[in-house]
Order: structure tokens, then sequence, then C-alpha cells
């Protein structure tokens, strides 16, 4: 009895449906009406069959090279620098005329193949003669060797021997159907599935159908020359282990175990190298459980006698890192460390790094890391390889620990004076991530940019495998738009230009998106205009697809709205209105990516609250938390607005300059905890709320609002004593206060003094409050609530303003604006005796710079932003005032 080839019919019916109608022309020529080869087609075939065939290449498996493919390497070396086009290898031009004669002649032998299976499926049963049926056979290799590439080969190898099993059941006695011929069809559809020809589940399926009905045929006729071997298990095993997966895999192996266990097939038994093959099958699942279940099998292994090795162990901890479960992989891999009877080798010890840089435990990960280092050095006959310390770096640079860029820098230095590990692509990338996440540390964005330099040198030197990628150029851009440095985005647009101009690699989205940040956040003039002008560089570029992997999206268009914002230019709001209604159009039009998002309106309204358009700026945003209200109650959640769109509106009537501007902001702050009672999480009030809503105040006319503001003050104490943790007051609730003690509008001495007596109140309780320190802006505040609120001839101007500068002294919070509020508030003789030890010169006595203060005067002064820019201002005017004064 033969195998029932065909068993399933459907299946095929199936596969023949899947393909197009012109891949089976030939096909269809199959079922026309059958008679004995002509005399014409025997003569073709006989004289084209030795240049055809014969001639026709082997791309049959290799099987020790396919074997190879599961040999493991965990965290193989990263993809080496290929350079760009102008530095790869370049093959010899092929001529037009070449390349289509050697296609006509690879579709003059297909088209010979087709017609001449024909003529054999066509012929009557039982006139294959010996010769003619080694032909068939000839010609079921022939296609076999074509699966790789032919979605019709595996289907015509099955209808070849289907049609040689036809031939023997008519009483052929010449024709023998063998093992050697199922395994070729075996092959086809592992080929199909492997190579993905077919569908790769369906085609790894068949092959398993196949085999076993092959082994049932076998068990009930025991025919010798009709059992499966090992090549037919393998075989099968190795596109079930690819294909469908370690679950699949693990039956089949179960079912060959049984097999050889009841002697129904002795060459049915698992090899281990087909062992290892599920277990990297488990490993390259991702499953959640892959880990356990490669552990599992492990165990499995040692109950049927085969002593796992260390390459086995090596993939049961891969298994571990990939089923993704954070720290309890990482445990697991220390467990099997100990538990391991097999030697360690550097792939172990990489893997059990890589699990603890992927736990999420940060600095306990980088001190086990550290430790599995120290356990490779002490082990003789191991030494850390290039592998195992970028495995390290890698680590700490996911720990975020702020000591990651010097200990990253350290390895790299190791590396480079080692023969044994030298640094790759990667190593340098891992440092310059290091210094990219810690990149508002002084220095460390110029160290990324002198690095980059650097390999750009050696690459163009010769050193083509450290030439700088893409994501070695981001690094740096990244690091540069982190960066506090007043010239930082300015150096992102340099790095960025770079990039354009180079033939490969080619600046993406994320390239100019972080220089657009960059700029978004510099307060160096002009950044506004060059960042418009760079995204329509942008827009154009992809456009015209100059930069294809540039392709603008919402972080841009927001990135330069918020630019604007900060700009202070005129008619800085309408360029950003343009930009938002760009988005919507380009939204409506069809390009889903472009939808406008929550922080693009959140940055759209607080370009309208910091116009300066009074009123008209104030109603404008409130239209726009309206359009986002809207949207939110139709369903679109995700631009609903959030606790910063309602600060953002806050702000726009804080700087409104309205008499009724703390009225409005009081009433939003109400609004906002109405909703939040209501159950609408985002919009808790938190301290800037109450912030901005005491900056509104001291903007307002009220006589009192030093006394209104306080109350606010007393307001978030009590909610932040009562548990609520957003409310809780900070150094600028308390400076805030005292701005509007500072500007009381009013005449009446009896107002000025309370208002005075509230700021003296506020600075003392700051000072002795756990909610944070004074700082040169309190100071500088308070002295200017003296000067506007105290005559020059009181006693108490001149105790208060002593008092203040010496703890300010103390403090070490001695900056540009209380240098400038002390000689505007104290009296010509305070002013000189506070600054006694720094008065020397006629120029001092004119321009204290403090730079000319002691150190521990100024050791905690923190210069933000808003105070570079008085500085800078008080710069260009002090120059103007000591080109008067001056002789």
């Amino acid at each position: 009895m033969q195998p029932k080839l065909f068993k399933k019919p459907i299946v095929v019916l199936v596969l023949l449906c899947g393909f197009g109608l012109n891949q089976f022309d030939a096909l269809v020529t199959l079922r026309q009406g059958r008679g004995t080869l002509s005399p014409s087609s025997r003569s073709s075939f006989r004289e084209s069959q030795s240049a055809t065939i014969l001639s026709a290449s082997r791309r049959d498996f290799d099987r020790k090279k396919s074997s190879n493919r599961y040999q493991y390497g965990l965290q193989q070396q990263q993809q080496q620098q290929q350079g760009p086009p102008s530095h790869r290898k370049k093959l010899p031009a092929r001529s037009h005329a070449n390349g289509s004669q050697q296609r006509g002649v690879s579709a003059e032998r297909r088209a010979w193949l087709v017609q001449a299976t024909q003529d054999i499926l066509v012929a009557e049963r039982g006139t294959l003669v010996k010769g003619k049926w080694h032909e068939l056979v000839s010609m079921l290799k022939a296609w076999s060797r074509r699966s790789k590439f032919d979605a019709e080969a595996p289907i015509v190898v099955e209808r070849l021997l289907k049609r040689l099993l036809d031939e023997q059941r008519a009483g052929n006695s010449e024709v023998k159907a063998t093992t050697e011929l199922y395994n070729v069809l075996l092959d086809s559809w592992a080929c199909a599935a492997i190579f993905r020809t077919h569908d790769p589940a369906v085609a790894s399926q068949r092959a398993r159908e196949i085999l076993v009905s092959f082994q049932e045929t076998f068990e009930k006729d025991g025919d010798p020359d009709l059992m499966p071997d090992f090549e037919s298990f393998y075989l099968v095993f190795h596109a079930v282990c690819r294909m469908e997966g370690p679950t699949i895999a693990r039956r089949v192996l179960a079912w060959m175990e049984y097999l050889y266990k009841v002697q129904k097939n002795s060459s049915a038994k698992p090899s281990r190298k087909q062992y290892m093959m599920l277990l990297d099958a488990y490993a390259n699942s991702n499953g959640d459980n892959a880990g356990l279940l490669a552990e599992g099998f492990i165990r499995h292994m040692n109950a049927t006698g085969v002593q796992p090795d260390t390459y086995c162990w090596n993939l049961a901890l891969k298994a571990w890192i990939r089923s993704k479960r954070g720290r309890e992989s990482a445990e697991h891999v220390d467990r099997i460390l100990e538990e391991m009877e097999a030697p360690k080798d550097l792939v172990t010890y990489s893997t059990a790094i890589s699990a603890w840089s992927a736990s999420g435990m940060r600095s306990h990960a980088v001190a086990r890391a550290e430790e599995l280092l120290r356990d490779i050095e002490e082990t003789s006959g191991l030494e850390p390889n290039t592998i195992v310390l970028n495995s390290l770096m890698s680590t700490w640079v996911k720990s975020r620990n702020p000591a990651a860029a010097n200990r990253t820098a350290e390895l790299l230095e190791h590396m480079e004076q080692s023969d044994v590990c030298p640094p790759d692509l990667f190593s340098y990338n891992t440092h310059l991530h290091a210094l990219s996440i810690h990149a508002k540390r002084p220095g460390y964005a110029q160290r990324a940019h002198d690095l980059l330099m650097a390999l750009e040198k050696r690459g163009d030197e010769g050193e083509t495998h450290l030439r700088p990628n893409l994501f070695s150029y981001n690094l740096v851009i990244d690091s540069w738009s982190r960066s506090d440095d007043y010239n930082a985005a300015w150096n992102a647009v340099k790095v960025l230009r770079k990039l354009i101009e180079k033939e490969w690699p080619r600046p993406d989205t994320f390239s100019f998106n972080q220089v657009l940040s960059a700029l978004a956040r510099s307060s160096r003039p002009g950044a506004a205009q060059l960042a418009e002008k760079l995204f329509q560089y942008m827009v154009d570029g992809y456009r015209l697809k100059l930069h294809k992997n540039a392709r603008p999206d919402v972080v841009g268009y927001t990135s330069v709205i918020v630019a604007l914002s900060r700009s202070g230019e005129a008619d800085a709001v309408e360029r950003a209105e343009g930009l938002l209604k760009q988005m919507k159009e380009a939204y409506e039009a069809g390009e889903r990516y472009l939808k406008p998002t929550r922080i693009a309106y959140n940055a759209m309204i607080d370009c309208w609250a910091k116009s300066g358009r009074g009123t008209y700026a104030a109603r404008k945003a409130e239209a726009l938390l309206r359009e986002m209200e809207g949207m939110g109650k139709d369903g679109d959640v995700t631009v609903s607005p959030d606790i910063v769109s309602y600060n953002a509106v806050l702000n726009a009537w804080a700087r409104s300059g309205t008499r009724c501007c703390a009225n409005k902001a009081e009433e939003y702050l109400e609004r906002m905890w109405e909703l939040y009672n209501a159950g609408e999480g985002e919009i808790a009030p938190n301290d800037k709320s109450f912030n901005t809503v005491i900056s509104a105040i001291s903007r307002s006319p009220n006589e009192s609002k030093g006394q209104k503001a306080l109350r606010i003050l007393r307001r978030m104490d009590k909610l932040y004593q009562a548990g609520y943790k957003d409310a809780r007051p900070n150094e600028v609730t308390y400076t805030s206060v005292l701005n509007s003690c500072a500007f009381t509008a009013s005449l009446d001495q009896r107002t000025r003094r309370k208002a005075f007596d509230t700021a003296v109140f506020t600075l003392q309780e700051l000072q002795a409050s756990r909610y944070g320190h004074p700082n040169d802006i309190t100071y500088s505040t308070f002295m200017q609530a003296c000067a506007n609120l105290l005559s020059e001839d009181e006693e108490t101007l001149r105790a208060v303003i002593e008092d203040a500068f010496q703890q300010c002294c103390k403090d070490g919070q001695v900056g540009e604006m209380v240098l400038y509020q002390l000689r505007d508030a104290a009296p010509e003789d305070l002013y000189h005796q506070l600054l006694s030890e720094v008065l020397i010169t006629d120029e001092q006595k004119v321009n204290v710079n403090v730079n000319d203060l002691p150190p521990e005067w100024r050791r905690n002064v923190f210069e933000s932003r808003n105070e570079r820019q008085f500085r800078r201002r008080r710069e260009s005017v002090d120059v103007k005032a000591n080109k008067k004064l001056l002789p």
C-alpha cells in the first residue's frame, strides 16, 4: 500500500487557489487530455535533458549550513558600519544585454521544464519504462531545487511523486518509490516554508502531514525502502521550529520520541542538534513563558539522557531575557547561573548582564553587572570581550545613573587600549547615549560633539567600521537639545547641517524634530525665525524626496509653535496660528498623522498668553479651550483639555493686564475645582495653578492684593496639610506673594505699611518653612517691596535691608538681580557699607559685577533663563550709564 499524499485534498486546493492564474498556466495544461508522449516531445526531451537538468545548479538545503543558523550567540556583534555608498565595494557593472540574455535562458529552461513535466504527467499509466521513470525522478529533483524561489515547485513535486505512485499501482515493476524521493518532497515544502514562497505556516503544516502519512504507511506495510529516515524527520522539524513555533515543535518532538521508544521507527530518535533547535525556538519566541518552558525542557533533556551543555543553558538564559519579565527574568537568570553544571563562557555572562540591563532596577542592575564583570576577570581562561563590555555599558546607560557618562568613558578608554576587546561603533554610540541623557550637565554636550568629530575623522582616515551612523548624529543632536548652553540650539543646527550635506547617512524625522525642540527651548534671539526656516526646509525636502525619512509630523509643528510663543515677536501668534491651521487642513485632507494633538493646542494657547495682546489674547485662549472641550465631548478624548490647558488660560488672563484679570483667574480656578470634584482627574489644580492666580492678583489694581495673595497661600497650605499633595507651596508661591506686596498701588500709608508687614511676614515664614528656602529672586523681590513701600529716611528701611542682605549673603544667594535691587532700594551710604568688601575702585562704586563678590555670597545662585535675560539687559544699560558717569 502506498502513502496517501492527497489524504487531505482541501489543503492542496486552498494552496492552488492562493496563487494567481498566470502562475499556474502550465499546471492548467496538465489537466488536458491524457495520451502517450509524441515522438517530437520525446526527441525534444532527450536532446535538452543533459543541457537543462544536468546544468541546473543544485540549490538544495545544505544541512550543515542550516544547522549553523541555530548556533547561539546572545547579543551578537552589533551591526557594523557599512559606510556611505561611495565607500562600499561596487560589483562590476553587468551590461543590460548580458542580463537580458541570462533572464532569457532562465525563462527558456523553466518553459522546457514545464513542458517536459506535462508530457510525463499526461502519459498513460504503465508506460514509464526504466529510462523514462528515471527522467521523472530527475524532473522531480529539478522542481525541488526551485522551491526556494518558485511558488509552484512544491505542488509540482507532489504531483510528480503521485504520478510515480500511480505508475507503480498500475503494475509497472520497474518503478519504485523510495525514501529519498519522499525526502525530496519534504525538502520542497520545507524550503517553501523557510524561504516564504508559500504561506510559511501552511507549507510547514503540509510537510508535517506528508511525514505523518509517510510514517503511517510504513507502520502498515513495513516496507524498509519506504521508512522515514533521520533526514525526513530533520527536514520537517527544522521547518516547524522556524515557522510554526516551539509549541507545535514540542509536539512533533514528543511524537518522534514516542516512535523511537515503542520501536516503531529507530530513525525517529531526536538528536542533540534537534533538542538545541527547539531550545532556540523557545529563545526566539518572545513568549511570556518562554523562559519557564525552556528551563523545563532542559530538565526533560536530563531525564532522557541528553546532558545539556553550555550552549543549551545559554539558550535558556536567552529565553528568559526574551520573555521580558524584567526583574523576574534577571533573578531567574542569576538562579540558573548558580545551578548550571556546565562551564560558563562569555556568552553566559554577557547574557546575564543583558538580563540585568533589561530588569529596570537601575542601581541594583549596575551593581550586579559589575559583579558579573569581576566574575569573568576571576575565571581562568576568560577575558571580557567587546560584547561583554558593551552589555555593561548599556546597563549603565539604562540605569540613568549620574555616573554613567564617566563610567562608560572609563570602559571605552580600556577598550581602546586593549587588543582583546577593541571598541566598535556600538561602544561609542553607547557612550554618546550616556552623555546625551545627562547633557544638562555643563560640558557633556560638547564632549559628545567632540567625540562625533573624532569618529568622523577616523572614518575618513580609513576606519570605516567606526564611521558614525544616523544614531550617532541623532545622539549628539539630542545632547545639544537637552543642554542649557546658550548656543546649544545653534550647535544642534550645525550638526544637522553636516548630516544634510552627507550622502550617507540621511537625516530622519527625529533629527529635524530634536533641532526644532532645541530652538524652541533657546533664549537666543532669532531662534523662532530659524525654526520656521528649518521646518519649511523639512517640508520641502520631504515633498521633493530629498529626505525620504524626514516626514514632518505634529511634533515638528508643535516645536515651531513653542519657539514662536517664546520669541516675543510682534506677529509670532499669527504665524503660530497659521501652522495650527495647516495641521487641521492636512488632517482633514486625509493626512491622519498630522492630527493636532492636545500638546499642539496647549502650545497655541500658551502662545496667545505670551503674545501681549491683553484681553483679546485671553479671549482667543478661551476659544481654543472651548474647542478642545467640544472635541472631548464629541468623543475625542485625546484632545480634551488637561491641567496644562487650563493653566495656560489662567496665564493668559494673568498677563492680560485688565482690571478683572484676578477675578477671571479665580473664576477659572473654581471651575477647575468643580471639574476635579466631578471626576475629571486630569484637571486637578496644582501649585502652578495657584501660583498663576497669585500672579494675576499681583497685576490687579486691588489695593489689598498682598493680603489677598497671602490668603491663596494659606489655602494651599491647608489643602496640602489635608493630604492634597498637588497644592504644596514652594519658593515661587512665596515670591509671588512678595511681588503682590511690592506693587501695591495705593498712596495711603496705612495700606502701604500693611503690605510691607505682609512682605516681612511672608519672607520670615519662608525662611522657617519646610516648603523651601528663599532664593536670589525672593530676596530681590523683597528688596523691591522695601523700596516701593518705604521711604529712604525711615530707619525701618535701613534695618530691614541690612538684615535681608546679610541673610542673603549667608544663604549664598547674592545674584545679579539682588545687586540691582539693593542699589535701587538702599540709601547710598548703606549700599557702600554693605559692599565695603568689594567697593575698591571708582568704577566698582558705579557698577558692581556679581563676579566681584566673594564666592560664598553667590555659591547657591542658579541663573534661570529670565535672570540671564535680565542680566544681559542690565549689562547693556550699565554700559550706556558708564559712558556718561565715567571720565
